[in-house]
């Protein structure tokens, strides 16, 4: 296998690892919301409550283990570009959604809801 073809493999490894974990991510926020609306046995709210400390746990872990990943944004060329140009967009999208001229009608906005209803 060359080298090129085993990095490909690789990253897609890498970007199924992450689908997963997003794809669980939402498996376990609607058993939570399930949970936090339909649950009626005090086992089944304690259940909302170990949701929690386990992902709190999860989310400690990653946040050790990957946080200095993200040093690469001050080390890398590549991503200190991709953050400049990033910030440049936000600054741009904040500036235009601050225009006097673009800003929105609250009670066309009210109107509009009342007359769907």
């Amino acid at each position: 296998m060359s080298t090129d073809s085993s990095n490909n493999t690789r990253d897609i490894s890498v970007l199924q690892l992450l689908t997963k974990l997003v794809k669980e991510t939402d498996r376990l926020v609607r058993l939570a919301d399930d949970i936090d609306t339909h649950a009626s046995t005090p086992q089944a709210k304690a259940a909302f409550n170990l949701i929690g400390s386990e992902v709190s746990n999860i989310l400690s872990i990653m946040k050790t283990s990957l946080d200095p990943l993200y040093r690469l944004y001050d080390l890398d060329p590549g991503m200190k570009n991709l953050d400049r140009n990033r910030r440049n967009a936000n600054i741009k999208e904040f500036t235009l959604a601050n225009d006097p001229d673009e800003s929105y009608d609250e009670q066309a906005l009210w109107n509009d809801i009342k007359a769907k209803e």
